[in-house]
């Protein structure tokens, strides 16, 4: 299990060090860029709630701003007040950028959404853009699974943990343990306990001489 999570933990590494974001894997949780969920009229869904999506960070000067599927898709934290937690991110569309004093900007919208988004016009600041959707990992109910599972486990409102997921993670720590105390002790009753094997006895060799022959 060590070996494993070490290895989980490097891979995990190397993958945010080559994309270069601490976020490079994520499941989309809201329809904001899902037209059809507010437009009946259309099939069309940029990304869907459950998609797994892959970002990557780059400079700030390679993104486009403009109408899908032109502009950008960004993944970002709101400016404050809007949200002070740093886990808190959106994923949305650039459909503009405009030049500061601390540097570039960005306004963005959901394609789903009516209007842009309520941090426009002074919009997001480089510096809370995590990175760029680059493209949707095409594994069915993989996303959705993560979702129903984080779920069960954290309080959507507050972020904190539910009592059934704590009641989970106790009972698969408890069982480990018995399982790593009861399998050993298993094994060494076996072992003191087990049989002995039979004796093969081999007949005595017959002298020479008594069957009649004799050697010359």
């Amino acid at each position: 299990m060590g070996i494993v999570l070490v290895a989980a933990i490097g891979i995990w590494g190397a993958i945010r060090l080559g994309l270069n974001t601490e976020y490079p894997v994520l499941v989309v949780s809201s329809g904001s860029m899902c037209q059809r969920l507010t437009n009946p009229s259309t099939s069309a869904c940029t990304l869907a709630i459950g998609d797994l999506i892959v970002i990557r960070g780059q400079d700030s000067t390679s993104i486009m701003a403009g109408p899908p599927p032109v502009g950008s898709i960004i993944v970002f934290r709101p400016p404050p007040p809007y949200s002070t937690d740093p886990n808190y991110l959106v994923v949305h569309r650039v459909i503009g950028i405009i030049q500061t004093a601390n540097g570039l900007s960005f306004q963005t919208k959901g394609d789903a959404n009516g209007g842009p988004d309520p941090w426009n016009p002074s919009g997001v600041p480089a510096s809370r853009v995590v990175g760029v959707f680059q493209y949707t990992i095409p594994i069915p109910y993989l996303g959705s699974a993560i979702l129903a599972i984080r779920g069960f486990m954290y309080n959507e409102q507050t972020g904190q943990p539910n009592p059934q997921g704590v009641a989970v993670i106790v009972a698969l720590v408890v069982a480990l343990f018995a399982f790593e105390v009861i399998e050993p002790s298993k094994k060494k009753r076996h072992k003191a306990t087990a049989p002995p094997s039979p004796e093969v006895q081999t007949p005595p060799e017959k002298p020479s001489g008594l069957d009649g022959s004799s050697e010359s």
